[in-house]
């Protein structure tokens, strides 16, 4: 059954936050889970909610994303009516890339003019969760809200920075927001992701941008927070988003748990992704492999615990790799031992190579790289 909502994705929120790994992509295209894009969270939700018609924004570094994306048909997108809209990120308000989310949305006003349905889902890539938006589509009508944001509830066990926090009321509706926090005590903490009716976001973005606004969270909820009535939705469900190197390396590592897992694949739906017909796994005799994610086309001749590897990852003989992340194509030679790393596409161990992170400090080994 058809949404009656058309979504927007912002494929590149937050790259400088994940700079070592958004210099040759961007966010949405950062990999996740052994085969998975973080867009493919926020495309899979719309499409497993009956929205048909899905904008994405690039901005830069995004000929992986358009590879990815293709015509969107693994999302049920490629259809003659709606679908799914790729749009570059250039400017109608200045010359060269559009500097904010204002200017962003200015530049695809058309496409938002002539959506055929009354609402917009609006979110960026970097929550990963399962949602159900016909749940908080249905809860911002029943308020009869201006705006719906979308929120979640949490005990950090370190301390949380640059968040946007909500004050919100016993009746749902949020009383005051704070942008840019640090903060390790229980607090709701904002997803970026937000229900508002078409006409109304036309409206707000034609006055901003007369008036030379920038920023949506500052410039137009926080400041007029009393002329607009702002609904508040709790997910309750599994929430990771990532900040961080930090944040994205857990953010994997979570899904080794099969709660997490079966919440995050599985709850509303299916997660959907770029389907490559690679060969299956291949273990060798003397390979070891305990609570990991193997990716099609691996090769394992050493030991693997606690970890992920991508396809086409292979390790060699001797080799013991745990509690790690292992992207694409990587390879280790004989003997590398590797504790707590997050090794991008492409890295070469050679032999006997021996690095060792942390659990709160993983290290980072760049694409491309030659250890």
């Amino acid at each position: 059954m058809s949404l009656n909502a058309s979504g927007i994705i912002f494929s590149n929120m937050h790259d400088e936050e994940m700079h070592e790994m958004t210099n040759s992509r961007t966010m949405g295209a950062l990999p996740f889970g052994g085969r998975y894009r973080l867009i493919d969270f926020a495309l899979s939700n719309m499409h497993n909610s009956g929205i048909t018609s899905v904008g994405v924004i690039a901005k830069s570094n995004y000929q992986s994303l358009l590879e990815h994306l293709g015509s969107g048909k693994e999302w049920d997108l490629s259809r003659k009516q709606d679908g799914l809209f790729i749009f570059p990120p250039f400017s109608r308000l200045s010359a060269g890339i559009y500097k904010n989310k204002i200017e962003a949305l200015h530049g695809i006003m058309t496409y938002i003019k002539k959506s055929r349905n009354e609402y917009l889902v609006i979110t960026d890539c970097d929550t990963i969760c399962n949602l159900n938006w016909a749940v908080p589509l249905q809860y911002h009508i029943n308020k009869n809200a201006d705006v719906t944001v979308i929120y979640y509830q949490i005990t950090p066990s370190q301390e949380l920075k640059n968040e946007t926090l909500y004050t919100i009321s016993p009746d749902g509706f949020v009383t005051d927001i704070l942008i840019n926090q640090n903060t390790c005590k229980p607090c709701s903490i904002g997803t970026n992701m937000w229900i508002i009716k078409k006409s109304l976001l036309v409206s707000i973005i034609e006055d901003a941008t007369s008036h030379n606004l920038e920023n949506i969270e500052r410039d137009i909820l926080q400041k007029k927070l009393n002329q607009y009535k702002i609904a508040a939705w709790e997910f309750d469900g599994y929430i990771r988003k990532t900040n961080s190197i930090c944040d994205f390396f857990q953010a994997n590592m979570d899904i080794l748990n099969s709660r997490n897992r079966d919440d995050l694949f599985y709850k509303y739906g299916p997660i959907y992704t770029k389907v490559l017909d690679v060969v299956p796994a291949k273990y060798g005799e003397s390979a070891e492999v305990s609570n990991s994610l193997i990716a099609d086309g691996c090769e394992i001749y050493g030991s693997v615990h606690n970890s992920i590897l991508f396809r086409g990852v292979k390790i060699g003989k001797g080799s013991k790799i745990s509690n790690s992340i292992v992207m694409k194509d990587s390879k280790t030679g004989e003997n590398v031992t590797l504790n707590y790393i997050l090794a991008d596409k492409n890295v070469v161990f050679q032999d006997n190579r021996m690095l060792m992170g942390y659990e709160g400090r993983p290290i980072y080994i760049s694409k491309g790289s030659n250890v």
